[in-house]
């Protein structure tokens, strides 16, 4: 261990015996003898208030001059530095209680070993997981496993390299973030401070939203990738090391921007010949889109989201692509031509085509179910392990159902009739019916507990399943229909797209208007979707938007 004894604190060790009479004074010997009598006549009495009072007696016999010097000594038996004696791991337990700011500001300041204390890993990492924060670690041992010079989307590109990819990202990481080490890199960082420091303002600072113009990957840096002087790739360590005091300095940050809307919007014209109806992003930064132009396009996002690489481009339905919904290996897609593709992300091939009466308005699927959602009024249930062939439907909605959404076996369907539904798929019934919305639903999201739907009444409405009625309304939260929603209770956010053009984002504990972010769209917003750093966004008027939050944080895309 190191030598912090040059740090002001006198670190002898409990029971060591070094008393007053061990000082280094200019005594005669006869003088010495004298005073160790009387230091051993304290050690033999056994009662602890008599050697006080003898020691007390003692003292009012030395003058008032020497009597500080006295006081000099007898301080440096007081003072003892607890966390400098126990062990790190004891000593880390007990600052972990400790507000953050004295952990940053005072603590680290003390000595070197307090400041030893405070820079622990496993202390950060405590800290990190206690206030309920996430590291997508999947994701981080994804990119850390990518052979050197390759960037991710020629990853995805590669069909064979993504599978190789995923099965690295999930065999690496057994036990999600806490297989991942936790020593520090080697990476210049902002202090947790300076990070700190600027938190809990009165004023809000300005939003910057920066308007950029669709930018492709161009083939010049594609084949300057492809050809660089590399030999066969060696594949990174997938267990790349974290470190946590710099994630809870990037996690405060990105709250304050959420909390004072400090973001940057990105934005890509003419994404698709025509309007774009749906979309969706997932963590390896792929995005679907689905538009008028009958077309399925899948792209990568570089995370500094300035760059944007066409992956592929899907073609299957005669009509517009309406609504759809993708995970690590299947996208599935409906369309007003009333068909539903089921699509192999891997070798970007169709592999089944399910048929409605009328045009597929939304879908939603999980590992058991497939859910559509239809003009004719019906929902029809498809079973996944039967390759879709076991399908039933679902009658209660008199005119057409807009929005499905699915949480095992419970699905909440929302009609243009007014109401929300819903269902218990095992027994393939309704088993709630709510109808407080004074015209059609529109959209909604469901986390298994709660349901926020919009409507063209321009309303927000916050329903509890454990109450079974509506619990908060947002009156007037557009100045038009309310076409897009989504919440996170964790964020304790709502955010909503209208056909007024804007985006909002809302409390969701409160219904309180957070930010307006205007000027993102300049027609009708139809999908909208977001993660803990960025909210990413379709229109009628054929672009793509993604509003970032995390555009100033170096791994903010890994913080979930």
């Amino acid at each position: 261990m190191a030598d912090f004894s040059d740090e002001g604190f006198d670190d002898w060790p409990a029971g060591s015996g070094r008393a007053v009479g061990t000082w280094d004074l200019p005594l005669a010997a006869d003088e010495r003898q004298a005073m160790e009598m009387l230091a051993q006549t304290l050690r033999v009495t056994a009662n602890p208030l008599g050697r006080t009072q003898l020691a007390v007696l003692l003292l009012g016999q030395v003058p008032a001059d020497l009597l500080k010097t006295a006081v000099i000594h007898l301080r440096q038996l007081l003072r003892r530095d607890f966390v400098g004696m126990l062990p790190m791991e004891v000593a880390t337990n007990i600052l972990e209680y400790l507000p953050i700011q004295d952990i940053v500001r005072s603590a680290s300041l003390v000595s070197r070993r307090w400041r030893a204390v405070a820079t622990q890993a496993c202390l950060w990492r405590r800290l990190f997981l206690r206030r309920g924060w996430r590291v997508d670690g999947d994701r981080w041992a994804f990119y850390a496993s990518l052979p050197r010079g390759i960037c991710p989307a020629r990853v995805l590109l590669d069909s064979s390299v993504l599978r190789v990819s995923n099965a690295l990202s999930i065999a690496t990481t057994p036990n999600g973030i806490g297989a991942l080490l936790e020593h520090p890199p080697a990476t210049p960082r902002q202090t947790l401070d300076s990070v700190l420091g600027g938190i809990g303002k009165s004023h809000m600072p300005q939003r910057v939203l920066k308007q950029r113009q669709f930018i492709s990957s161009s083939s010049s840096e594609a084949s300057s990738r492809s050809s660089s002087p590399t030999s066969s790739p060696q594949l990174r360590s997938p267990a790349l090391a974290i470190d946590w005091r710099m994630l809870y300095a990037e996690y405060t940050r990105l709250e304050a921007n959420w909390r004072f809307g400090r973001c940057r919007v990105d934005r890509w014209e003419s994404a698709h010949a025509e309007s774009i109806y749906c979309l969706q992003f997932d963590r390896h930064n792929r995005l679907f889109s689905g538009s008028r132009d009958t077309t399925v396009k899948v792209w990568h996002l570089a995370d500094a989201a300035s760059q944007i690489t066409q992956l592929a481009t899907l073609r299957g339905h005669s009509g517009s692509v309406l609504t759809l919904q993708a995970d690590d290996a299947v996208l599935v897609t409906g369309s007003s031509d009333a068909t539903v593709c089921v699509w192999d992300l891997c070798s970007y091939t169709r592999t089944h085509c399910l048929h409605h009466a009328d045009a597929v308005l939304s879908l939603r699927f999980n590992t058991k179910w497939l859910v559509t959602a239809c003009k004719d009024r019906l929902v029809r249930v498809w079973r996944r392990e039967s390759g879709y062939k076991d399908m039933f439907e679902l009658r209660g909605h008199d005119v057409a159902v807009n929005a499905v959404h699915l949480y095992g076996d419970m699905l909440v369907s929302a009609s243009g009739d007014r109401s929300i539904k819903v269902w218990d798929l095992e027994r393939r019934t309704c088993v709630l019916t709510l109808a407080d919305h004074a015209r059609g639903v529109a959209c909604l999201d469901f986390d298994g507990r709660f349901i926020v739907s919009g409507s063209s009444d321009r309303s927000i409405r916050i329903w509890g399943l454990d109450s079974r009625r509506c619990e908060r309304v947002i009156h007037n939260a557009h100045s038009d229909l309310v076409r897009t929603i989504m919440f996170d209770r964790a964020m304790d956010l709502i955010v909503s797209g209208s056909y007024d053009e804007s985006i909002k984002i809302w409390r969701f504990s409160t219904g309180a208007l957070m930010h307006k972010i205007k000027n993102v769209h300049t027609s009708r917003v139809f999908k909208l979707m977001f993660d803990r750093s960025r909210i990413v966004s379709c229109s009628h008027d054929r672009s793509i938007s993604i509003i970032d939050f995390g555009a100033n944080l170096p791994h903010g895309r890994m913080l979930v």
